[in-house]
């Protein structure tokens, strides 16, 4: 009889101590929450560069065309055409008696201009074998162009811009990997950077660079359709540790505000909820392994 009651008390502790050590081992969230805190707040940036508006990018109307001028060979004259926000389009040609730059506006793009429009006095300017009633600008600042796209640029991808802190692909990953897990990255990475096809259409890579020997620039596909206009909100103040977690992978709920998926009706619906999101301990760091957008 006492052989048997210590036997069921060692069971019993045997079992008591398993379970204890299968719970055991995720850490205190105060010691993590800082860490945490700052991944969320990280990942903003990368949830936009992968799945909202993006890197940002030369506009393709105002920065498009080159530095070369046209020549007229009737008049001799040497030609250019600027987009211009008060008069749609200025005319900027070499004035040869006068050995300069001037500046001319259709007659019907200068009205429309309205108070926005400057000082300037009628001309007739004759190009490609017309004449052409325009009002010449006495007080014109050219804006300044960077002309980036030409008619060898790819029709679905827009050029990221040089003062942009990301300009090539591994910048990007860099950045990413101190954010997210590996294991998040490499599923969306086939999306972000490779780009597949499918029966009945090509889905192009969110980013590539530009391979065409022109120049060296990160180039942003104009086909992809943001998931988000605004990303989800979070109130740090309601982080608590929940199971399954353990000392190297902890799942923390948090209350939310955003777009989500009500289950028990499948609508979309905005407003508060609460989320589950991921972190996982890689090489000695936590990253997220839940996207957060």
């Amino acid at each position: 009889m006492k052989k048997a009651v210590t036997g069921g008390i060692l069971v019993s502790l045997s079992i008591l101590l398993f379970f204890s050590g299968c719970s055991s081992g995720a850490p205190d969230l105060a010691s993590v929450k800082d860490e945490f805190v700052a991944l969320i707040e990280a990942s903003a940036e990368i949830n936009d560069i992968f799945f909202g508006q993006g890197l940002p990018v030369y506009d393709r109307e105002t920065s498009s065309g080159d530095n070369n001028a046209k020549y007229d060979e009737e008049t001799g004259v040497y030609y250019w055409t600027i987009p211009d926000e008060t008069y749609t389009e200025v005319v900027k040609f070499y004035d040869k008696e006068g050995k300069k730059n001037r500046y001319a506006v259709e007659k019907e793009n200068y009205g429309k201009a309205g108070d926005k429009a400057g000082g300037a006095s009628e001309y007739t300017l004759r190009l490609e074998g017309k004449d052409i009633s325009c009002m010449l600008l006495e007080d014109y600042t050219e804006p300044e162009r960077e002309f980036v796209y030409d008619e060898s640029s790819p029709g679905n991808f827009d050029v990221v811009r040089v003062d942009c802190p990301y300009q090539t692909v591994a910048e990007i990953k860099e950045k990413a990997s101190s954010v997210y897990s590996s294991s998040y990255l490499a599923a969306i990475y086939r999306t972000v950077f490779e780009g597949y096809k499918t029966e009945d259409r090509i889905v192009f890579a969110r980013y590539m660079e530009d391979e065409s020997g022109n120049g060296g620039y990160l180039l942003k596909s104009n086909q992809f359709e943001p998931f988000f206009d605004k990303q989800t909100e979070y109130r740090f103040d309601t982080m608590k540790i929940v199971e399954p977690s353990r000392s190297d992978s902890v799942n923390v709920e948090i209350t939310a505000y955003g777009t989500y998926i009500d289950f028990d009706s499948a609508e979309k619906k905005t407003g508060e909820f609460q989320r589950v999101i991921k972190f996982v301990l890689e090489d000695g760091k936590w990253r997220l392994d839940t996207p957060t957008y």
